[in-house]
This record gives structure tokens, C-alpha cells and sequence, in this order.
């Protein structure tokens, strides 16, 4: 059996164990977490360290992998940076929950987490350390770009695109054939009827513009 190590230990990494102990593709040998106490416990796994663990880690446990369980997509990424910083060659594990239905020639980038009940249609394209959430669903062709996440509940119609870094927020709805730029939020609840530009947040039915965004700006 594989071994991973999880690098956050709060609510959203719960949901990760939860994944991982459900497939039995993995052995969880504990968690990585820079504001948590070493030795701390978190449903069952104990707090590891922080970084530095890392190199040790590796070296104690050949052909492991991480899996970075944050929610927030500007943090993940650093995260992530840091952890190729530390050695270029770490393998990420995907979290796919066995109650996820995936479609035909869906193609699935790495550290990506597909939580239960979602639905990833045929022809799709989930890109690298991307959440795909509870029941959401992703239609035909659609292409889910890095470090964006999908919310609980959202549906996003056949070939939509959603940029990097990008958010379509709780039960917010996307229609066929429209693209959602980089680091763009679309609100809870909402219709997104039109094209949405990078660095902006929408919300309303229909969605509208709010605001310009910052890169890295905080939308949890």
C-alpha cells in the first residue's frame, strides 16, 4: 500500500482522511501542519511537524506521497511551492472519493481532491491540485484549470472554463459555454449568464460584477 502524509490538520483535512481511509489506496502516516502542535492528534493521525519534517520524512519512507489539504487555492499553491522547494521530485496523491461518478475520457491532473456525490462528466479536464466539492457537478467538456475549486452544490454546464486560482462559491450555477477568468469568485447562490474576467468577483442572478480582485485575496 502507498504512504501519504497530508500537510494541513483542520476541518477540510478531515474530509481528506475520510477519503483516503474509504479508498484503501493509502496508508496515512500522519499530518503536516506549520500552526499546529507536533504530536497533536486529528481523527486518529498525530501532527508530524511543519516543513521541515519533510526531508526526514521522505527518507524514512521511500516512494512517498503528500497530499496538500487546504482549502483556500493561493495558500495550496504556496504550499505546494515550498514543498517542490524542498525536493522537486515529490509525487502528489489525488483524494477521489469512491462515491464520485467520473465520466469517459475525463482527464485528471495531480493533488486534485473530488469529494462524495460529485460528478465529473465526459471529455473534462480537472487540472492540477484542483477541489472539486460535495455534489458539485461538471458538465461535458468543461476544463477546470490549477488551484481552482468548485463549492458544494455548484453545477457548471457542458464546455465551461474556469480559469487558475478561480472559485465558483455554494450552489452557484454556470451556463453552458461560458468562461470564468483567473482568480475570479463567483458568489453563492448565483447565476453566471455572461463571460467573467480574471481578478473579479461576481454574484447575483443574474451575476454581475462587484469588484476587481487581488491575486491571493481571501474568499473563505
Amino acid at each position: 500500500m502507498k504512504k501519504v502524509v497530508i500537510f494541513g490538520a483542520s476541518g477540510h483535512s478531515k474530509v481528506i482522511i475520510d477519503i483516503f481511509e474509504r479508498t484503501g489506496d493509502f496508508e496515512i502516516i500522519g499530518l503536516l501542519d506549520s500552526n499546529k502542535e507536533k504530536g497533536l492528534e486529528m481523527s486518529g493521525y498525530k501532527v508530524l511537524g511543519n516543513m521541515e519534517a519533510v526531508p526526514l520524512l521522505i527518507e524514512q519512507n521511500p516512494g512517498l506521497q503528500f497530499f496538500v489539504g487546504i482549502g483556500d487555492n493561493w495558500t495550496r499553491y504556496h504550499i505546494v511551492n515550498n514543498l517542490l522547494e524542498v525536493n522537486p521530485e515529490i509525487e502528489f496523491a489525488n483524494a477521489i472519493h469512491p462515491q464520485t461518478i467520473i465520466g469517459k475520457n475525463v482527464k485528471l491532473g495531480h493533488g486534485i481532491m473530488i469529494m462524495a456525490g460529485a460528478i465529473i462528466n465526459a471529455e473534462s479536464e480537472v487540472g492540477n491540485f484542483t477541489i472539486v466539492n460535495t455534489k458539485a457537478c461538471v458538465g461535458h467538456e468543461t476544463v477546470l484549470g490549477d488551484f481552482c475549486s468548485i463549492a458544494p452544490n455548484s453545477t457548471l454546464a457542458g464546455n465551461v472554463k474556469v480559469g487558475k486560482f478561480s472559485a465558483i462559491s455554494l450552489s452557484a450555477t454556470v451556463l453552458h459555454g461560458r468562461e470564468v477568468g483567473e482568480h475570479t469568485v463567483i458568489g453563492s447562490g448565483s447565476l453566471l449568464v455572461k463571460n467573467a474576467d480574471s481578478q473579479s468577483l461576481y454574484y447575483g442572478v443574474p451575476a454581475k460584477f462587484i469588484r476587481p480582485r487581488e491575486k491571493g485575496e481571501k474568499y473563505l
